[in-house]
């Protein structure tokens, strides 16, 4: 049975949730407990397709029918499920814990984050609410701008959001990010880039988004998230690469400090109309990974080819669904930067790498460490100097084990990787993997200890980049940048 939200949960057993961040149980059930779900049909060939256009470029037209829809939404009766509070609550009922999982005790709950129904759990969510907007403002065109954060000019909040005067506007932000310059790299505390840094921040982004696609472009688990089955406690806890990104950017949107409201928190995050427009960048990520990969499915399981989901749509109808949309094309300069880019900085670090810190490292071990400090190991690789039809046939993947964090608290920690010196490190980390990315996101009360994750990373292109395909084993830094973590293990695996 594919993943079946139908069979998953039933409307009339909605329950509170519960907010970590205030220790308080929440109310966020749908203002209906009973519906008639009827099969979403797809809209009539005739109809105009929606184009989803880049939030820094709209036209004034376009921004005031935007404007118009959300103070519309926002003016509709409490209990009206298309009102502007009740569309956002639909995020927090499907993540923090107003719903179990049919058949299963009540300690397994329904989640639509960390795993592969994150994407198009979210998409579907966009979908529906733009078409709710359209209706309201008469346009049946209408689609949600893109806060594209993949491109140079889209590195920074979008003016739209931010004219206090505007219905669009919302007070719980970072208002020191109001001007700066989005760093990848973030974790609360950072100081924002400077102008003479700002090249240089936009050139690593874009490095970092290439890389994301190229590691993973044969092992859709590590871009969109590993599969999960009914009757699977959830959160697994085993997000891919794009929801990680994403995560980075609900940190920097939201305010610094707890309880994180509105973005930085899963709890209130659609509370804040910008996470629209970051929605529809990611959705416009995972468009591209797909069309990338000539649009097959990206799993073969009947968990995902089968699964449905259920929203109330813009004729006030409870609906089973399929989709229909497309992206303004850009030039995207990301996907061809990778190999420039590091040519530069490797001709830069080539003397670096040359020369050994006293430093030597050795095995992780078998017990579990606190990340109170960087962690620096050797890791074996199960194979080495693996020829093209090796790497088609199998991703290189790194491991990070065991990963504890308490309940509802954010956390980062980068993954740095490195060729070794005759089993010693070089004086800099080497290259950097990946980030793994956790916002403040609380569960219901059976879920208030920490859970074990892994993470893993691609590094088959990125051992092609730092000329370590032959070798035997791998420097791996782990470095902490906030949070309380705990580390189980790390390896690599194909």
């Amino acid at each position: 049975m594919g993943y079946n939200f139908l069979a998953w949960i039933k409307l009339s057993k909605c329950h509170t949730a519960f907010d970590g961040a205030t220790q308080e149980q929440v109310k966020c059930c749908p203002p209906y407990s009973t519906a008639k779900v009827v099969d979403f049909v797809p809209p009539p060939s005739h109809e105009p397709l929606r184009v989803r256009q880049p939030a820094h470029k709209l036209e004034a037209e376009y921004v005031e029918k935007f404007k118009e829809g959300i103070a519309r939404m926002k003016a509709l009766p409490a209990d009206d499920p298309w009102n502007f509070m009740q569309q956002a609550t639909i995020h927090y009922t499907y993540c923090n814990g107003a719903y179990d999982q049919v058949g299963f005790n009540e300690e397994v709950l329904l989640q639509v984050h960390g795993s592969w129904l994150f994407l198009p759990w979210h998409r579907y969510y966009l979908y529906f609410y733009e078409r709710i907007i359209g209706r309201l403002i008469g346009d049946p065109t209408f689609a949600l701008p893109i806060w594209n954060w993949d491109t140079q000019e889209g590195m920074r909040i979008p003016k739209i959001y931010l004219d206090t005067s505007s219905p669009l506007y919302n007070d719980l932000r970072n208002k020191s990010h109001y001007t700066a310059l989005f760093d990848y790299k973030f974790a609360f505390g950072d100081p924002n880039p400077s102008p003479p840094q700002e090249e240089e921040v936009i050139t690593h982004n874009l490095h970092i988004l290439h890389k994301m696609f190229k590691e993973s472009e044969k092992s859709p688990s590590l871009f969109m998230g590993k599969p999960v089955v009914a009757g699977e406690a959830v959160p697994s806890n085993a997000s891919g690469s794009l929801e990680n990104l994403h995560n980075d950017v609900h940190m920097w949107t939201g305010p610094s400090k707890s309880p994180y409201h509105d973005m930085g928190n899963f709890y209130t995050a659609a509370h804040d109309i910008m996470f629209f427009g970051h929605h529809a960048n990611v959705d416009k990520m995972w468009d591209i990974y797909n069309s990338s990969r000539g649009h097959t499915p990206e799993f073969k399981q009947d968990d995902w080819l089968e699964a449905s989901f259920v929203f109330y749509d813009e004729n006030r109808q409870v609906v089973k669904c399929k989709l229909q949309y497309s992206y303004q094309a850009e030039n995207l300069p990301w996907m061809s930067i990778c190999r420039h880019y590091f040519r530069l900085r490797a001709a830069k670090k080539k003397k670096t790498r040359e020369s050994a810190s006293d430093t030597t490292v050795s095995d992780f071990g078998s017990e579990p460490r606190p990340l109170n400090e960087p962690i620096q190991v050797l890791v074996q690789r199960t194979k080495i100097s693996r020829s093209k039809d090796d790497k088609d046939e199998a991703t290189e993947i790194l491991v990070i084990d065991g990963i504890e964090v308490p309940h509802g608290v954010a956390a980062r920690f980068d993954v740095y990787v490195a060729k070794p010196i005759d089993g010693h490190v070089g004086t800099d980390m080497g290259e950097l993997a990946g980030s793994f990315v956790k916002i403040r996101h609380s569960h219901h009360k059976f879920h208030i200890k920490s859970h074990k994750s892994s993470f893993k990373l691609g590094i088959t292109t990125l051992l092609e980049d730092i000329e370590a395909e032959g070798s035997e084993k791998l420097v791996v830094t782990i470095l902490p940048r906030i949070g309380e973590v705990t580390i189980g293990g790390v390896h690599i695996e194909l």
